[in-house]
Parts: structure tokens; C-alpha cells; sequence
């Protein structure tokens, strides 16, 4: 899919040394270096391509908490908060808002399944409701014989083309380095020791690098003998064009998930269509993944 990202200015300069270099970015990298920017660090941002071009700039947009892994959901509801403020912080419009997130189902398993979650979720601190059938088709509309579902009004969503750029150009009125184009093509090592990076313009030093690359990362790391097992999966999705507004917020079926965007367009993806290719990376970690991968498999041949 062709995205089009907001684009951001690289710094005027280009550094020798820093305190960290952040390898990538995307949401993550950006985020990172912004986060480290506001503390007063010396930080420089490298992306090989432009700020939010690959992942970070054709996601869903969804910002959830909800059937979150309960180990990642204080970090999920830290990060809503912070969502909340970045906006305000930067300046700039990171088209987040929240509008709530809302799971029809068509089976009892899943309704049994989001019950149990919430109420382990609600002594972490988060809350969402239960629907029943009746309110399912209310709120989704009675195109299909809804068991129920589950709604989560304090989740939220952003616009992927906007966010990371924003994020960036947040970081750099922090002061931190950003500079696209530039690729890191390794480390470099002194007495042991990560002292730096080799970049396409040469080499910046640093006490700390900090690797966000993203689908690139494990290959970047396998150099240097660290095993990062990545499964690269390759999502179906399309966007609309303008079209009338059926929910509040975002949705999932279970076939299918959307999010509208501040243009009125849709943003969908459609599940059980995953691809994998078979490269030697996806082949070498393919074991490591098999049990998630027959999961898949065996829901999409219900």
C-alpha cells in the first residue's frame, strides 16, 4: 500500500558524538528520542528511509489497551496517557483522540474469553463493558447475528501519517539530531565496548545506541551475534475513499477491522489473509514461531 507521511525537516547539522543514538525512525525511534530529548540527553535519530515511512506510517492507527497481553497492559495504559499529552507538549497534531474501541463476536468463546480478561484486567486498572446482543447490534448494527461483544470507551486511535513526523519534530525542538536518509550500517566497538555507530555519512560516536528498527532489527543484530527471533508477516489492509460515518471510534468483527480517518476515509484490514515469505530469516526462526503460526492456521480453517 502507497502511504504519504508528513514530512519532517532533517537537522541542519549532522553530529560527531552524542549521548545516544536511536536507530530508526518510526513510532518507537521517535517516541524514544523524544522522550530523551525532554530529559535534557544528547540524542541523534538515523532512519534510512523518511520518518515514519515503513510500519509507523501504514498501521491500523488503533491506540488500544483492550485484549492487550495482561503483562503489557500497565504499559499500554501509561502509554494512553501519554497520548493524551503529547499533543499539547509538541504542538502539532497528532490526530489521536479517544473514541473508544468496539469487538462484535459471533461467539460465545470470545464472550467468555474478553470476561475472564476484564476482570483481570479491572485489578490492573482498566475497564471495559461487556455487551449483550441487543446492545451489539445497536452500537454495530444487525448485519449479522451478533452474540455479543466488548466495548472500551477510554481506548483511542491516531493518524499514522502524522503521528511519528509530529513526534520528530517534537524531539528536534528538544534538540535532538534527525537526519533521514541516513542508514546505520553497524556499531562501533571499542575494547568491547558499543562506542558509536558507522552511518552512511560517516561515523557518530555515542555512550548508548538504542535499536528501534523495527522489521530490520533482527537482521542489524544477528551481525554482532545477538538472536532477536522476528517473524515477518505481511498484513492485508486498504483505505477508502470518503465515506459516511457507521461507528464511533474503531471496530472489529472478527473478519474484519476499521478505523476512520480524519479525511472521512477508512483505514481496513482484513484478518486470516497473513502472509509469510519464505526468506531465510522467516525459515531460520520458523520453529520458534510454529505454535503461533498453527494457531493461525487452524482459526482460519474453522
Amino acid at each position: 500500500m502507497r502511504i504519504k507521511v508528513n514530512a519532517v525537516a532533517d537537522s541542519e547539522t549532522f553530529p560527531t558524538a552524542v549521548d545516544v543514538i536511536v536507530i530508526g525512525g518510526g513510532i518507537i525511534g521517535t517516541s524514544v528520542s523524544y522522550e530523551l530529548a525532554k530529559q535534557g540527553v544528547s540524542v541523534a535519530l538515523f532512519e534510512k528511509g523518511v520518518i515514519g515511512g515503513e510500519q509507523s506510517g501504514r498501521n491500523w492507527g488503533w491506540v488500544r489497551q483492550q485484549n492487550r497481553d495482561l503483562y503489557e497492559l500497565p504499559m499500554a495504559i501509561r502509554s494512553l496517557q501519554r497520548w493524551d499529552a503529547l499533543s499539547s507538549e509538541i504542538g502539532l497534531d497528532l490526530g489521536f483522540s479517544r473514541q473508544g474501541i468496539t469487538y462484535g463476536t459471533l461467539s460465545e468463546s470470545d464472550l467468555a474469553r474478553w470476561e475472564a480478561w476484564g476482570k483481570q484486567a479491572q485489578q490492573i486498572g482498566f475497564v471495559s463493558h461487556l455487551m449483550t446482543a441487543k446492545e451489539a447490534r445497536d452500537r454495530i448494527g444487525d448485519n449479522a447475528a451478533w452474540v455479543g461483544g466488548v466495548w472500551s470507551p477510554s481506548d483511542g486511535k491516531a493518524e499514522p501519517s502524522m503521528a511519528a513526523p509530529a513526534i520528530a519534530t517534537g524531539a528536534k525542538n528538544l534538540g535532538a539530531s534527525v537526519h533521514q536518509n541516513c542508514a546505520v550500517r553497524g556499531l562501533d566497538i571499542s575494547g568491547g565496548r558499543v562506542t558509536g555507530v558507522w552511518t552512511e555519512r560517516g561515523l557518530v560516536k555515542a555512550n548508548r545506541v538504542i535499536c528501534c528498527g523495527g522489521a530490520w532489527s533482527s537482521r542489524f543484530c544477528k551481525q554482532y551475534g545477538i538472536e532477536m527471533p522476528s517473524a515477518n508477516i505481511l498484513g492485508t489492509a486498504f483505505k477508502t475513499t470518503a465515506a459516511p460515518e457507521v461507528i464511533k471510534g474503531c471496530l472489529s468483527t472478527g473478519s474484519l477491522c476499521l478505523r476512520r480517518r480524519q479525511d472521512g476515509s477508512y483505514t481496513v484490514a482484513l484478518s486470516g489473509r497473513g502472509q509469510i515469505d519464505l526468506a531465510p530469516q522467516n525459515i531460520r526462526y520458523a520453529t520458534k514461531f510454529y505454535p503461533m503460526y498453527r494457531s493461525k492456521i487452524a482459526k482460519k480453517l474453522k
